[in-house]
């Protein structure tokens, strides 16, 4: 099996130390490796990421501002907590931003097919098993429609509800002992359309499709958890 970071990580460029470092935390606190409340010292992520203070301070405080976690007086750095309730407000904000960036996706790619990368996630939804690997191909397949809709604006900001929807997602369905249902892998299997619409160049049926999507998703999720 693939290790999450690799799951997790979509084509990411090599970036910077401080790059480096949000990842590795960003996995750890999606995946619940980094509980909510918990503290993060810098000593301890000097020591387990092997680089200096700058690096590591700096990828805090995108953390902060990604809304993971928050800086407390005379308490350091803790991991932010997270309520399921929160899903409502931010695919509240999620589904007009999605449409928008498969619309862009729609108007922007120059190919007239569906991604290589794109077919075989979509065809590996037939073997899945497992919640976390589920979880790590939407998150793939979202981020593609982000990029090729071509406005790192939209992008960062879709990644930013994109993550946090993700931990609370996880959270949610970890005390379920049953594999992931048919009815939530065929709703991640709704990306065939809505990549199938981008390629042809259709705005309008991809955003429709897209914004479905992420309104489906959450009625799913509820329903299970």
């Amino acid at each position: 099996m693939k290790s999450f970071q690799a799951l997790l990580q979509y084509e990411e460029p090599a970036g910077s130390l401080a790059d480096e470092a949000y990842r590795s935390l960003l996995e750890q606190i999606i995946t619940l490796q980094r509980l909510p409340g918990e503290v993060l010292s810098e000593e301890e992520l000097r020591a387990r990421l092997k680089m200096g203070r700058t690096p590591i301070r700096e990828a805090l405080q995108r953390l902060a501002a990604d809304r993971l976690v928050v800086v407390l007086p005379r308490r350091g750095t803790l991991v932010s907590e997270m309520n399921i309730l929160d899903l409502g407000a931010i695919y509240e904000i999620r589904a007009p931003l999605e449409g928008l960036a498969a619309r862009l996706a729609a108007q922007r790619y120059p190919g007239d097919e569906v991604p290589a990368t794109v077919t075989a996630e979509l065809a590996d939804l037939a073997t899945i098993d497992d919640w976390v690997q589920l979880i790590a191909i939407d998150r793939r397949l979202h981020k593609m429609v982000y990029r090729l809709a071509k406005n790192p604006y939209l992008e960062d900001n879709l990644e930013r509800y994109l993550n946090l929807s993700a931990r609370i997602v996880l959270a949610a369905i970890q005390r379920l002992a049953s594999p992931p249902t048919q009815e939530l892998v065929d709703a991640i299997g709704e990306f065939r359309g809505i990549f199938a619409a981008i390629a042809a160049g259709d705005p309008r049926q991809a955003e429709e499709l897209a914004r479905h999507h992420t309104g489906f998703g959450e009625t799913m999720i509820r329903a299970v958890v």
